[in-house]
């Protein structure tokens, strides 16, 4: 039942912000670019990108169809990435490349449609050497896809170019790696929902981190209902580093690290270098080694006390050294001397098209999310109504581990 509310949930956010003129279906797994009668995901990117079916067969991307090409759906599937060439933005090898605002790429569902990269480049790339598109121009948008093996010198999973606006949904980036923004690296405004960024990490020693997501964008970033797992940074932010605004509501990131090397050089699994505002969000049990070599250990965020802007009802398992947070209305916050234990449950399905990691029946987030100004997002990462107990929970999934919850079990 939580799965099918999930697909509605994702076809309804689709529906609503769709203007397709017309829709190209991907009919092959295949990394191929003929006049053959099926049509491929390369080939779909391209017809989208030139608005010009990929050949004259019938079968072929965009054959019969009027132009524009607004949306590619990518049927249940692996679709992995084997062209190879010298280094382009044209989308003839390597990467997709997307050039062209207001294309929505859609998946089955992020545990049905999977993007591999082959670990020589990087999986998707927006706007690469192009001006910004104008402004109030339509995002890119991503959903129900899981996108994986990417490898690059930035955005190991997605990177999107300066000013272009970039909507990532209903999508997992895992295993992605990359000098920094181990699975996205976004340069322009950003919504990221209803998503898990899960064993994507950084490469380059010297910086600037973000293991499982760097946005450098000027607009305010938006982050809701998304979770952090297991992703790793040589240096700041083994969950992400935050370099532009950004929104957090509902976020739950945990198990991350920072300072994977060993060199001092490093804290946060959240690091944030301008204004970074909470709500609702869970940042705890994440790792910082600089603790192996006597530095300052701040695992959980990092960052001056003009960056960090709490709108209340979070919970950061320790603020370390580095994480100067006022606390605000339900606020719960750990020290290094007494941190916090998030009793989070262990990563995995917990129902919907995402894995995510829900608070056990007794952890301290459970119906401790806000209201009003500060309100929980109406559904979870999952598509599940909040609350599902006496108010929402903190973190991106509602406890639904409630069977014992007072304590009490029949022998």
């Amino acid at each position: 039942m939580i799965r099918l509310h999930t697909y509605a949930a994702l076809a309804g956010l689709l529906a609503a912000g769709s203007t397709s003129a017309a829709t190209v279906l991907v009919t092959t797994t295949s990394d191929i670019v003929a006049n053959d009668g099926v049509c491929s995901l390369r080939e779909a990117v391209t017809a989208a990108n030139t608005n010009l079916a990929s050949g004259a067969a019938a079968g072929e991307c965009g054959a019969g169809l009027p132009p524009p090409f607004d949306q590619i759906d990518l049927p249940a599937g692996s679709y992995r990435l084997q062209r190879t060439g010298a280094v382009d933005d044209s989308n003839a090898a390597g990467d997709l490349d997307i050039r062209r605002s207001g294309l929505a790429l859609v998946g089955a569902g992020a545990d049905l449609s999977e993007i591999r990269g082959d670990r020589n480049e990087r999986v998707l790339d927006v706007g690469a050497g192009l001006p910004p598109p104008a402004p109030g121009s339509a995002s890119v948008r991503i959903a129900g896809v899981t996108i994986r093996n990417g490898q690059d010198s930035s955005g190991g999973g997605i990177r999107s170019a300066i000013g272009w606006p970039l909507v990532v949904e209903a999508s997992t980036l895992a295993n992605n790696s990359a000098g920094f923004g181990g699975g996205i690296a976004a340069n322009g405004p950003l919504l990221l929902r209803t998503s898990t960024l899960h064993g994507n990490t950084t490469t380059d020693a010297a910086g600037p981190g973000g293991g499982g997501l760097y946005y450098a964008g000027s607009a305010t970033a938006e982050l809701r209902n998304v979770t952090f797992n297991a992703n790793e940074s040589l240096t700041d932010g083994g969950a992400a580093r935050l370099a532009g605004p950004s929104l957090l509501n509902n976020v739950t990131a945990s198990g991350n690290t920072s300072d994977a090397d060993f060199d001092d050089s490093g804290d946060g699994a959240i690091a944030a270098t301008t204004v970074v505002d909470l709500a609702n969000t869970l940042l705890a049990a994440n790792v910082d080694f600089s603790l192996l070599v006597g530095g300052a250990v701040s695992p959980d965020c990092s960052g001056g006390s003009a960056q960090w802007s709490s709108r209340g009802y979070n919970l950061i398992g320790n603020t370390g050294a580095s994480c100067p947070i006022t606390a605000q209305t339900g606020d719960q916050f750990g020290t290094a001397v007494q941190p916090l234990n998030p009793r989070l449950l262990p990563f995995g399905p917990n129902g919907g098209t995402t894995e995510t990691q829900m608070p056990a029946a007794n952890s301290p987030a459970v119906d401790r999310g806000g209201s009003g100004a500060a309100a929980c997002e109406a559904v979870d990462q999952r598509g599940v109504a909040r609350p599902i107990g006496a108010a929402c929970d903190i973190g991106a999934v509602e406890s639904d581990d409630r069977i014992f919850a007072d304590g009490f079990q029949a022998p």
